[in-house]
């Protein structure tokens, strides 16, 4: 058989990481590709990481691939996926490789990964397997977070066989797993010293090995909130399952905006996570604080004038102040300087905010629920393993622009290229989300459920379409609330009494306002700006401690990408109207 279409073959190997193999077990397929025989050698040589245990079919090693230039560039040869292969792109995905000893990552952990993800997923808890290969790739060509590096762990094993000779076993059945990794950014050391100066790595590997393994026990039976972590290392590593393979999405291209679907889901995620905290605390009688003593400790909003957030913070305040010299309704009003004057002291109340409250009820807050945080299910992929190809169903592109009555301005409305089956809404047409899923958890703390609650409505939309939803999104997020309790068998009425909610939803309004300012001023900086940031082109530094450079970006930010100024203009004027000239506070 034509080795392009085995994927147990090198070249099926290299058509893998071109993201080109059939989903599932559909593994014969056919594609365009005009790779030379030698090139294809030298790839597949470069792309995987054969293990100690791993060998060649006998008598062959990646320098003898039996393959001639006629059969390697078969012009007529096409994958059923229908996307291309050829030399460039196979390239472009060299490109992305990682040495995984360069992030830390042993044979040895790849092992168990692999091992911890049979245990759980499959409840194989003594397989016998072999890691034959496995390779590290970028997540993206472009940064997509400021708290930490992002990236693919492909794995190629085979199951031992007992009954099977070690020659007849190198031909059985391989197997494709997919990890998603996260690492601290040590390429921008001013970026890495940055994040572990607020302690974030610490936090979430301290929460991944007890806290939300807890929790989620305490949810088992019904749909995660959060992703398995299969290994967390060093302060600096921590590899989960990859949630595409899962056939969950991360929505792209909708400028953080999210229609009322995808924020009702959301917040039904949300509720998912303080009813675990809640049910925890009820069932121990003890505060998870007490329980996890530090875990939950804040690390973003600490008002001491020694603290990298409190300069950040400062610094941020002077550029927003800039920002309200430039909007239209602002800059020429005889109330200008009352407004400058107050403004700052409307923003530093998100200390108060962060803080345990004393008048309402706890939970484990989330903390960072901005767009690429979020991922959404829409159905089952349609594959016959749950995670046998990676590449299948990535979502790239994938949910973008799938809004409904919230369309940011240039939202690519196109529907997802990956065939799956969703539930699709009869009114617009567009697909409407069946679970989602919380990532990222380095800056939760311990706060009332309004907290959150309001960090993704305000994150995720904009004045007016909160003036038309809010109301019936803070219902939907009580009623997920009421209804995960009472799987548990507890009443919301006992714990957190309607009242005693809406009271908590008045005072954290503007804890959901200020949060967007903060947050916006990283997640909508152009392109052309922050990715010098992230990368250490440009001194990272310098954005967060001095207020100069902080103004500048900030202030060019603003007047040269209309979704920035858009987005600014809108929260500062509610932010203004409401609690700076209305006097809501």
């Amino acid at each position: 058989m034509n080795l392009l279409y085995r994927p147990s073959s090198i070249l099926g190997k290299v058509a893998l990481l071109s993201g080109l193999l059939t989903r599932g077990n559909d593994r014969i397929g056919t594609a365009l590709c005009t790779v030379p025989a030698a090139s294809v050698r030298v790839l597949a040589r470069c792309n995987w990481h054969r293990t100690r245990s791993s060998t060649y079919p006998k008598g062959a090693t990646s320098e003898h691939l039996p393959i001639s230039s006629a059969t390697a560039s078969a012009p007529e040869a096409r994958f059923a996926t229908g996307n291309t292969c050829s030399l460039s792109s196979v390239a472009r995905s060299i490109s992305t490789m990682v040495d995984p000893a360069a992030l830390g990552l042993t044979e040895e952990d790849v092992e168990l990964i692999v091992k911890r993800y049979l245990q759980e997923k499959r409840d194989r808890y003594n397989a016998k397997f072999r890691v034959l290969s496995y390779h590290v790739k970028r997540l993206s060509e472009e940064p997509i977070g400021y708290l930490g590096d992002h990236y693919f762990l492909n794995v190629v094993l085979r199951e031992k066989m007992v009954h099977y000779s070690a020659e007849e076993e190198e031909y059985a059945e391989e197997e494709y797993l997919s990890f998603f990794l996260k690492i601290l950014p040590e390429q921008v050391p001013k970026l890495a010293d940055y994040v572990r100066e607020m302690g974030c790595f610490r936090k979430e590997i301290q929460l991944y090995t007890h806290l939300i393994p807890r929790l989620q026990d305490v949810t088992i039976g019904t749909k995660p909130f959060a992703p398995r972590a299969y290994l967390t290392k060093d302060e600096k590593l921590l590899v989960f399952e990859n949630l595409k393979a899962e056939g969950y999405r991360m929505l792209e291209n909708n400028k953080s905006l999210l229609d009322f679907a995808h924020l009702e889901v959301a917040l039904k995620t949300v509720a998912k996570l303080h009813a675990a905290s809640l049910v925890l605390e009820e069932r121990t009688k003890q505060s998870i604080m007490k329980l996890y003593s530090g875990h939950l400790n804040e690390n973003v909003y600490i008002d001491d004038d020694t603290y990298v957030r409190k300069t950040n913070l400062d610094n941020a305040i002077k550029a927003l102040c800039e920002l309200i010299k430039r909007i239209d309704k602002y800059r020429n009003s005889d109330k200008l300087d009352f407004i400058l004057a107050k403004f700052p002291e409307v923003i530093r109340r998100i200390y108060d905010f962060a803080r345990p409250s004393t008048e309402y009820r706890n939970v484990f807050n989330h903390g960072d629920l901005w767009n690429n945080n979020l991922m959404f299910k829409y159905d089952e992929p349609e594959t016959s393993a749950p995670n046998s190809d990676p590449g299948a169903c990535s979502g790239e592109g994938g949910a973008a622009g799938h809004q409904q009555e919230h369309q940011p301005q240039g939202a690519d409305q196109s529907p997802p290229s990956c065939s799956i089956h969703a539930n699709v809404s009869r009114r617009t047409g567009q697909l409407i989300p069946t679970a989602g899923i919380l990532l990222d958890y380095q800056l939760s703390r311990y706060a009332p459920p309004a907290l959150d609650v309001f960090t993704v409505i305000t994150l995720g939309s904009e004045s007016e379409f909160r003036a038309k939803h809010q109301s019936t999104l803070l219902d939907a997020y009580y009623e997920a609330l009421r209804a995960e309790l009472a799987l548990n068998q507890l009443d919301i009425g006992q714990i957190l009494p309607r009242s005693e909610f809406d009271a908590s939803c008045d005072y954290y309004e503007l804890a959901g306002l200020v949060e967007s300012c903060l947050f916006n001023m990283t997640i909508l900086v152009p392109m052309e700006i922050a990715k010098p940031l992230m990368d250490g082109s440009a001194p990272f530094d310098d954005f967060i401690r001095d207020e100069r450079t902080k103004v500048r970006l900030i202030v060019e930010s603003f007047e040269i990408d209309a979704t920035f100024r858009h987005r600014f203009t809108d929260i500062l004027s509610e932010i203004i109207d409401k609690y700076v000239l209305g006097g809501a506070i």
